[in-house]
């Protein structure tokens, strides 16, 4: 404990370290992972560089002595703590186990890296002090000790409950933990504590789990807002089973965050607290200033329900810092000072690091806290006595002032959606003239729904359920609104990192959504009203593009509609305009879900060209893959809609100008060839099977000829079928159906009129094949697509595609 005071004290402080070094003189050096040489100091240290004895903790594989009995040199307590701080801001001794064999690949693998520990404010170096002092405390008298900790204890119960108007209020200290909600569950662990000295009176220390079995079982009743699992928690810490989750009351929003139904809650209690059921109410736990929407629990309600059920009631939530500011709501201070218990997170609050979390209660007869208790409220005498509660009032101010500057810039914008508030601009005049507190949490994101829609209902309060059920909101429009609020969170998150906004999964057709929550980042991360001002005029210029691309993407169909050679492909994750695809002649005539593998690689192919060289010219232009898996150029954002039309009619010349051009004939060229290929693959196989059939004897000259006399073959057998390469399809198709029509046409006398192609349902164009009939180079150049190349020239012959001409 004492280090961690050694290595944030200042310069000044360090007389005290060599009144410590004399005093432990004696101390025997302990063994330590460390591996580093003692010449090693840190630039940020606070103890002097000293030289280390040979057998000194910092030398590297210090050796030990041969015998059992052989005892190591003492050192100096500095060379103790050199050794521990070494360990504390570097994590070079972590890695030691590590073999080189994954680092080798890393050309400055064997550099090792100072741990970035975190960086303490004066405040936060006290604090860390103030826990060494602890252990200093408990080495004085046991008189001396009690007394310094009543006197703590009694000043920062006295402080606390009066910044947040709860008189004679007793505060209790958690041990603060890595995350925010263990903290808060370990100040309700505390609530449990006494909620069981209350309701169960002094038989529950002499008779222990008996009690339950004579007076019942207890049971803890929890808000939905709460989102904390506390049924593991109570059972293995106080062996209580039942932890009932409260049904949720019927609001527009329920389905993401609920609040307490008091109904629920009464006829819950009723059955408890009959005495045949065994069970007894014990503890409910509500929440004012819920972490997703800010919602309260109806306190007033759970009071009456108190009062005739004789439960512990423990408040917790971010609704509670309201009690702190100057001037808070009379009905807010009225009710809230009613409950028996609070969990506050105020080290969140107030930005101040390694703080325990405080709970604040009534007093009860029968406890007295211990001696370790009122030691453990050090570091938050040592916070007030440093901030001053005029301070902490301000800091809790300044965070609520945020949140109506944010609230007041939102409702600038009728397309931004604040969740929870009908008519947000009412509701920020009425939180500046002070009839409604500044919410503790703001939930919103931009409303890429129908306006027609959202006018209609913007009045109601049950807007949401009617846009939920409107058709209107398709599952693509969901989709849709979730990347444009994501698209906005890249640029203004990032942009704006002072604020601690983040964006948030919210489920259903509520999508992704923007929270900001002052409360819990401003203090910490110095938050300004200049921030807030420059995240709305920031909001505003990305807005007018959102809307431009909006309307854009509306007007897309109508106008592709006027250029035959481009279709509009659906595309997932992508807030742009939208997608579209060149599609080429050759496929012009099928329908795009009904393309098959080498026609959507002949349409990829070529819009993968296309985009390449729209890049060139506009680097919003990109590619991606649609949902019947097909490269489409995709649309980006768009500062005025009016360039749309512009875009598309470029998009067309373009696709035109590169279906034109040698390369993508040269494309089709290796195509044919890749056809012509399979052709003939296809009749060495039929003309082996044949010869399967026939026999090695009707092979031979003579012997041939007379087995054919003696048993002739039958004509389906002797006639071996073409085959034709549809360049439409890319498919190999059999001449079966050339054949019986040409033995139609000769039964009715007009062979002369019968076509030389086979009739498919889709004519092959004549341009393609007639390029295609021009010289081809051997070697062709690359491509996107993998198609084997053909190295003899005269196989691309369009007219040689049937299979008689290729066997």
């Amino acid at each position: 404990m004492i280090s961690h005071y050694l290595l944030s004290c200042s310069a000044k402080e360090r007389p005290f370290q060599t009144k410590i070094d004399n005093l432990s003189i004696g101390i025997k050096s302990q063994p330590s992972p460390a591996s580093t040489k003692g010449s090693e100091h840190s630039a940020d240290s606070a103890v002097p560089e000293e030289p280390q004895p040979s057998s000194g903790v910092g030398g590297e594989h210090s050796a030990m002595p041969e015998g059992a009995g052989s005892k190591r040199a003492s050192v100096s307590v500095s060379g103790v703590l050199m050794q521990l701080e070494q360990l504390i801001v570097s994590d070079e001794w972590t890695r030691k186990e590590q073999s080189d064999v994954s680092a080798a690949p890393h050309g400055n693998a064997g550099k090792r890296k100072r741990a970035d520990g975190p960086r303490l404010t004066e405040l936060g170096r006290s604090l860390v002090t103030s826990y060494s002092l602890k252990a200093y405390i408990d080495l004085l008298g046991v008189n001396h000790r009690q007394s310094i900790a009543s006197w703590l204890y009694g000043n920062t119960s006295s402080a606390l409950a009066g910044l947040f108007r709860f008189s004679n209020a007793l505060v209790h200290c958690e041990d603060s933990d890595s995350a925010a909600v263990h903290s808060v569950r370990n100040g309700i662990g505390h609530a449990v504590r006494l909620a069981l000295r209350h309701v169960y009176g002094p038989d529950l220390v002499t008779n222990g789990w008996r009690t339950f079995v004579e007076q019942g079982a207890p049971v803890v009743y929890v808000s939905p807002g709460l989102h904390m699992d506390l049924a593991p928690y109570l059972a293995n810490e106080f062996s209580i089973a039942d932890c009932v989750t409260v049904a949720k009351a019927e609001t527009p929003l329920a389905d993401v965050e609920g609040r307490l139904n008091p109904a629920d809650l009464e006829e819950r209690l009723a059955l408890d607290f009959d005495p045949s059921s065994n069970r007894k109410p014990l503890l409910v736990v509500a929440v004012v200033g819920s972490a997703i929407f800010g919602q309260n629990d109806l306190v007033s309600r759970l009071i009456e329900l108190r009062a005739k059920y004789g439960f512990w009631l423990h408040v917790v939530g971010q609704g509670l810092a309201a009690l702190a500011l100057k001037e808070p709501t009379e009905t807010l201070v009225k009710v809230l000072t009613q409950a028996d218990s609070f969990t506050l997170p105020l080290a969140q609050w107030l930005g101040v690091p390694a703080a325990p979390v405080v709970t604040l209660h009534r007093p009860l007869e029968d406890y007295k806290p211990t001696y370790r208790e009122k030691l453990d409220s050090l570091p938050w005498w040592v916070a007030t006595q440093h901030l001053t509660l005029k301070r902490m009032t301000d800091t809790i101010e300044t965070a609520y002032y945020l949140s109506k500057l944010m609230l007041k810039g939102l409702s600038n914008f009728p397309r931004i959606e604040l969740f929870g508030i009908p008519n947000a601009a009412d509701f920020a005049m009425k939180v500046y003239k002070g009839s409604f507190s500044a919410p503790t949490v703001l939930i919103f994101k931009y409303n890429y729904y129908d306006t027609a829609v959202v006018r209609r209902n913007s009045g109601g309060s049950n807007a949401e359920a009617i846009i939920t059920e409107s058709p209107i909101v398709s599952a693509e429009d969901v989709e849709y609104a979730d990347s444009l609020n994501s698209w906005l969170g890249q640029g203004l998150i990032s942009e704006c990192r002072a604020l601690g906004l983040h964006l948030i999964e919210l489920g259903g057709q509520h999508g992704t959504a923007f929270r900001f929550c002052p409360l819990e980042s401003a203090a910490a991360a110095g938050t300004k009203p200049e921030d807030v001002q420059k995240f709305i005029k920031q909001l505003g210029e990305t807005l007018s593009i959102v809307d431009a691309t909006v309307r854009a993407r509306r007007r897309l169909p109508d106008i592709i509609a006027g250029h035959p050679t481009l279709c509009r492909l659906p595309i997932q994750k992508w807030a742009g305009v939208g997608a579209v695809c060149y599609v080429p002649s050759i496929v012009k005539e099928t329908v795009p879900e009904e393309w098959n593998e080498k026609q959507r690689q002949q349409v990829s192919y070529l819009n993968l060209e296309l985009v390449h060289s729209l890049r060139a010219t506009d680097s919003a232009f990109s590619s991606g893959d649609s949902a019947i898996d097909v490269s489409c150029v995709k649309f980006g954002m768009l500062a005025d809609e009016k360039d749309l039309d512009d875009l598309i009619a470029m998009v067309a010349e373009r696709g035109k100008a590169i279906e034109d051009s040698a390369q993508y004939m040269e494309h089709l060229a290796q195509l044919i060839r890749q056809g012509i290929e399979a052709a003939n693959e296809d009749l060495r196989k039929e003309n082996d099977e044949r010869l399967m059939q026939e026999g090695v004897i009707r092979q031979l000259p003579i012997m041939g000829s007379l087995v054919n006399w003696f048993s002739p073959m039958g004509k389906e057998t002797t006639n071996i079928k073409g085959r034709s390469f549809d360049l439409k399809t890319g498919k190999i198709l059999s001449t079966d159906v050339l054949y019986t029509h040409r033995l139609q046409m000769e039964c009715d006398g007009d062979a002369a009129a019968l076509p030389m192609v086979p009739k498919t349902p889709i004519e092959t164009p004549l341009m393609p094949h007639l390029f295609a009939s021009t010289a081809v180079p051997d070697a062709p150049g690359e491509s996107p697509v993998d198609l084997p190349a053909e190295s003899d020239p005269e196989k691309a012959n369009p007219e040689k595609v049937d299979g008689n001409v290729a066997q």
